[in-house]
């Protein structure tokens, strides 16, 4: 998806738009949005959390005992 040929094709509509319904709702939604967490976050951290996600998804996790018994040993519980 192009992002900017996206916003641009939305802008295009809301300006050859009469409908004040339309240009009602637009600014309600724009004004009550909040930002995903996910979304304030950095690309290489996105990247990284979108990389754990799939290598959970795929089992290749470690258990919790296990992480456990690592941090133990640097006296972290």
């Amino acid at each position: 998806m192009d992002i900017q040929a996206e916003k641009l094709s939305l802008l295009q509509t809301i300006l050859n738009s009469n409908d004040e319904g339309l240009i009602m709702d637009v600014k309600a939604f724009l004004s009550g949005r909040k930002a995903d967490w996910f979304d304030e976050l950095g690309t290489e951290q996105q990247k990284d959390i979108l990389e754990g996600i799939s290598e959970a998804d795929r089992g290749e996790t470690v258990p919790h005992a296990e992480v456990v018994k690592l941090f133990g040993k640097w006296g972290l519980k």
